[in-house]
């Protein structure tokens, strides 16, 4: 098959460290074909796609140029559609490509995804073509052959391939880039039709019938109606909720940008706040600004190494800094830490990755004029049945175990009573975890795998010494601010500056003016 060409003639080799001179190389030496195969890959791959053999070897050396591209370009890059088709037939051979082609030629995994379906998804892919155009000029001082490379302009007419990660260094992108829908189509529209004409079904045989009239039903009689009706109306909120959901991809909000999430940003998504914690914790020790250690009964201690290292966290790190020897109870600096989770929230809501509690109006609208109608219709009967000297004892049971359930239910909803991913947002989210699985082993990606998978998956690694002191639990009860209590603790504990209401230990000198160190909330 064909080679790539040397570095002294198709490569500018000043722009070439020395790992990526022997990736060339590497990628130089290797083909995909088995030499004692009857069926190489090359000729299954021409037979696939139409091709002559020889075109098919001339993909085959592009693709090897897109690999090496993944690694070396330094920004994501996006497969021609020659290109692509030789890469998917090359992830067939699953043994060939993991633990051959990744494990020994490129040393690192290149992962392929499909796109997330996001409207702004074509602008994006075209963008990230012209860069990977541009970055093989510069690296392999030539210009791609069109056959195989066509201009951008003509291959975004003629369909994308789907996109890619390129390298097992990078964070994975959550905007994958992929060619757009072609429009709304009725199958985009069902969804919407479906419900408008239910209810006009329901309503119609309702006018129908000549003697509907709840109210004048007997006691068992409503309530053989009721209890259904009642069923119905909670699934009714639950449908509607969903309808919304899923046809609103990226949330209430319009998305400002393709966003390109930070790792403390994919913690607050995948776990709660101490995910966010420990993501943050993890990287100023990795940054060297902190160290983070067990010392016996008094739980885990953080200690202030390098300040100027500190980063987005200098005001964290100052504080701890500040306390006598640099040393605070970790229970203490997660809490500074905590302050954050509002802005990650507002950053997530803009983008369209998530939903906040409430923002759902239209479907939250709805369900409370459903919750209405079926109290309303219970009241009205219990108002008929008290006037008549009926017995209403089970009237009212079914009516407040309606409203329990509704509130139940309601609060349970994502963008009801409760935020959440979007659509869009957790599409996106499980290709990072799927990009980033098993790959812990560098420094960045063992943030990357305790933002997606918990301190857990730090077992094993350089990190694992920092596991147990990041997973210490928080603490369980939490003093208000000494600003709102005079300084006084309100958990039932003497007041003494000694001891905290909390899982872990708090002496004096851990003590800020505003708040105990290792108890209080800034909240």
């Amino acid at each position: 098959m064909a080679a790539i060409p040397s570095s002294s003639t198709a490569v500018d080799a000043r722009a070439l460290t020395d790992a990526q001179h022997a990736l060339l190389a590497r990628l130089n030496a290797y083909s995909p074909d088995d030499p004692d195969a009857p069926l190489p890959y090359s000729r299954r791959l021409a037979d696939a796609e139409g091709w002559s053999h020889e075109h098919a070897l001339a993909v085959i050396n592009e693709y090897k140029r897109f690999a090496f591209l993944a690694q070396a370009a330094g920004h994501p890059v996006t497969p021609s559609v020659a290109v692509d088709a030789a890469w998917h037939f090359h992830l067939q051979y699953t043994l060939e490509y993991w633990d051959v082609f990744c494990a020994g030629v490129l040393r690192a995994r290149l992962h392929h995804m499909p796109g997330s379906g996001a409207p702004d998804e074509a602008a994006v892919y075209a963008q990230r073509y012209r860069d990977t155009l541009d970055s093989y000029r510069r690296l392999f001082g030539c210009e791609p052959p069109e056959s195989i490379w066509p201009p951008a302009c003509l291959h975004a007419a003629h369909g994308s391939p789907q996109p890619d990660l390129p390298a097992a260094d990078e964070p994975a992108e959550s905007d994958s880039p992929a060619a757009p829908p072609g429009g709304r189509t009725w199958r985009n529209r069902l969804p919407k039709l479906v419900w408008p004409a239910a209810a006009a079904s329901v309503a119609a045989t309702c006018a129908s019938a000549q003697d509907f009239n709840v109210l004048n039903y007997t006691g068992p009689q409503f309530l053989a109606f009721y209890v259904p009706a009642c069923i119905v109306a909670l699934l009714l909120i639950v449908g509607l909720q969903q309808i919304e959901y899923r046809c609103r991809r990226w949330g209430a909000r319009a998305r400002e940008a393709p966003p390109n999430l930070t790792v403390e940003e994919v913690a607050y998504l995948v776990g709660d706040e101490s995910r966010v914690v420990q993501v943050a914790t993890l990287s100023l020790i990795q940054a060297g600004a902190i160290d983070l250690r067990m010392a016996g009964r008094l739980g885990a201690r953080v200690q202030s190494i390098d300040v100027r290292r500190a980063g987005a966290y200098a005001d964290e790190c100052y504080w701890l800094d500040g306390q006598p020897g640099g040393e605070a109870s970790f229970g203490a600096f997660r809490q500074l830490l905590a302050r954050r989770f509002s802005e990650f929230a507002d950053s997530l809501r803009n983008c369209g990755w998530f939903w906040a509690s409430g923002e759902m109006r239209t479907a939250r609208m709805a369900a409370r004029t459903i919750a209405l109608l079926v109290l309303g219709t219970g009241a009205a009967k219990l108002a008929v049945g008290l006037s008549r000297g009926r017995p209403v004892l089970l009237l009212v049971i079914c009516m407040a175990a309606f409203a329990i359930a509704y509130h139940f239910v309601a609060q349970r909803l994502t963008g009801f009573g409760r935020g959440g991913l979007t659509v869009g947002g957790q599409a996106s989210l499980d290709a990072y975890r799927s990009a980033r699985q098993g790959e812990s082993d560098s420094p960045n990606e063992s943030l990357w795998a305790a933002a997606l998978f918990g301190a857990g998956a730090l077992a094993g690694t350089a990190w694992a010494a920092h596991s147990s002191a990041l997973m210490e639990p928080p603490p369980l009860m939490r003093a208000p601010m000494a600003a709102r209590t005079g300084g006084s603790d309100s958990s039932g504990s003497s007041g003494s500056s000694s001891s905290c209401g909390s899982s872990s230990s708090c002496s004096s000198s851990s003590c800020s003016s505003s708040s105990c160190g290792g108890c209080s909330s800034s909240n």
